[in-house]
């Protein structure tokens, strides 16, 4: 069952927003257009604190959404719901338009001669043409390197603040009064605000405190290479399956940071990754590092953990994906846990680590499946139906995408009895 923690999470904080709006009243008189306008105006503002919040990276964000992985999926879809609130509060917020009622100031603040009142609107529109430019651009540059993606998303804390100021403004509800309304939102704000500049300003400086000395440089396939590091001051805690965003220490313009699978299992003062080199940087790193280098490494990240779930396993890595499964096998797995693991690769010189697999002392609980696909064809549904009966299995997958929606939606149509699919999403634009 999937973990629903963050949906009813984010769901109930948009459901306190409006119970807490329903609570007060407007200024001046407002059609009801309006008033529902400027709901989702604090909606929006909510779902984009979740979006800056998520982006810290924080160790509840794995507890929240079963991983930070999983949390950068609502992150895309965060953002296009609070767009579309933004677009509809533009429109809807001049329909049935009544003549506001006069407040006890019968002229608007001023600031230099200016309206406190227009600075507010040209905030808000300039917010609006920001907020959907660079959606564009993000579109547009999905496929660009991950770096340069990254640095087009932190341009959105500026739109965010010219939004606060256009919420703080034009208001047409009281912002600062002890009402349930303006302390939550008032709260909300706060928690936008610092995940925004932590984000953007400190979390490279601050996030990557595990520092390690590469001792050992090794090729275990064409193009793939296991980084070993020790550890300099301090090691990082991790268990087996998880991952780490990693950068050359001191240096970001060589190599910004990325998130690797930890290919080890935890050993006192020492980490490996395997990476294999599938641009984004990946190849400049092959080619840069050196012995001695230091790395810094942020984390550890991901739920990817197979003690999770059933007893009775499938493992199924393809190419590059086996490295969680290697941090799997190198740990003793317990012994009332029986599990398959199938291999496939392309052929034996792009096979990381199947010797390796291949000369492992045999294991009652584990038996390893090698495919090499040049000689043996692809892996195929039959290959992972032998090993089955009627109990039921988990399946942890991690390889390309279009091979884990092939055998998901085969099994999904199947008498065989999958409990789960598990499997991470490394895409985190």
């Amino acid at each position: 069952m999937r973990d629903r923690t963050a949906f009813f999470l984010i769901a109930l904080s948009c459901l306190v927003t409006w119970l807490a709006w329903s609570t007060v009243q407007p200024t001046r008189l407002l059609s009801i257009y309006q008033q529902y306008s400027h709901l989702l105006a604090s909606v929006s503002i909510v779902i984009f604190t979740w979006m800056f919040f998520i982006a810290t990276r924080n160790r509840l964000i794995d507890s929240l959404f079963h991983g930070v992985d999983k949390a950068y999926v609502y992150h895309k879809y965060l953002t296009i719901v609070a767009l579309g609130l933004i677009w509809i509060h533009e429109l809807t917020i001049d329909l049935g338009k009544i003549r506001a009622a006069k407040t006890l100031k019968t002229e608007a603040p001023r600031l230099l001669g200016i309206k406190l009142s227009d600075i507010g609107e040209g905030a808000g529109e300039l917010s609006l043409y920001l907020f959907f430019g660079l959606a564009i651009l993000a579109v547009i540059a999905a496929k660009l390197e991950y770096q340069k993606w990254k640095l087009l998303h932190t341009l959105i804390l500026i739109p965010f603040i010219l939004g606060i100021i256009h919420y703080y403004i034009n208001s047409r509800y009281l912002v600062f009064a002890l009402n349930p309304y303006s302390l939550w939102m008032n709260f909300v704000i706060l928690i936008g605000l610092v995940s925004a500049f932590y984000t953007v300003f400190f979390y490279e400086r601050t996030a990557y405190k595990y520092r390690y000395k590469i001792s050992q440089l090794k090729e275990v396939a064409d193009g793939t290479l296991e980084i070993t590091a020790t550890a300099i001051d301090g090691e990082m805690k991790y268990q087996p399956g998880q991952f780490a965003f990693m950068k050359i220490a001191d240096n970001e313009n060589a190599f910004p940071s990325h998130p690797f699978s930890i290919s080890s299992a935890p050993q006192p003062g020492q980490i490996q990754f395997t990476i294999k080199a599938l641009g984004d940087h990946t190849a400049t790193l092959q080619r840069i590092l050196q012995p001695g280098d230091v790395i810094a490494v942020s984390g550890p990240h991901g739920r990817f953990n197979y003690q999770a779930g059933a007893k009775r396993q499938v493992w199924v890595a393809g190419g590059i994906g086996i490295t969680p499964f290697r941090s799997f096998c190198l740990a003793p797995i317990p012994a009332d846990y029986q599990v398959d693991l199938y291999y496939a690769y392309a052929n034996p010189a792009e096979g990381a680590y199947a010797e390796e697999l291949k000369a492992m002392a045999p294991r009652e609980n584990l038996r390893i499946h090698l495919i090499n696909s040049a000689e043996d064809g692809f892996l195929k549904i039959e290959d992972i139906a032998r090993c089955l009966d009627n109990t039921p299995f988990d399946l942890y997958f991690c390889g390309p995408t279009p091979m884990r929606k092939f055998f998901f939606f085969f099994f999904a149509g199947t008498h065989y009895p999958l409990r789960n699919l598990h499997f991470e999403k490394f895409q985190f634009k």
